[in-house]
């Protein structure tokens, strides 16, 4: 048998700060076969989230559910963008041109 690799879950509770947590699980790992080892409580509070069209990242880049985790990962749970970025930043330039700020 294989040793086990270190990886860590970085996600936020629904009304708490941002949660990291280190695990060991086996190289052939998937984010899939993953989520299914976690606590029943913490599994059931990712699916809500993934429902509102969470998404998985490591290190910051965008992941499926079949991404086979790697020593040392840092798998994180990140919340769907609310507006598209670029709108919020020409609708807010707007908004301070008119009223003098800029």
């Amino acid at each position: 048998m294989s040793a086990l690799i270190h990886v860590q879950l970085c996600y936020c509770p629904h009304a708490g700060k941002p949660t990291l947590i280190e695990f060991h699980v086996s190289p052939t790992c998937s984010i899939e076969q993953f989520i299914a080892k976690l606590p029943v409580e913490m599994a059931a509070e990712i699916d809500i989230q993934l429902k509102r069209n969470a998404v998985w990242a490591v290190f910051g880049k965008k992941k499926t559910e079949a991404y086979c985790l790697r020593d040392g990962d840092r798998l994180e749970l990140c919340a769907a963008l609310i507006a598209d970025p670029m709108s919020a930043r020409r609708h807010r330039a707007k908004r301070e041109h008119k009223s003098g700020k800029m």
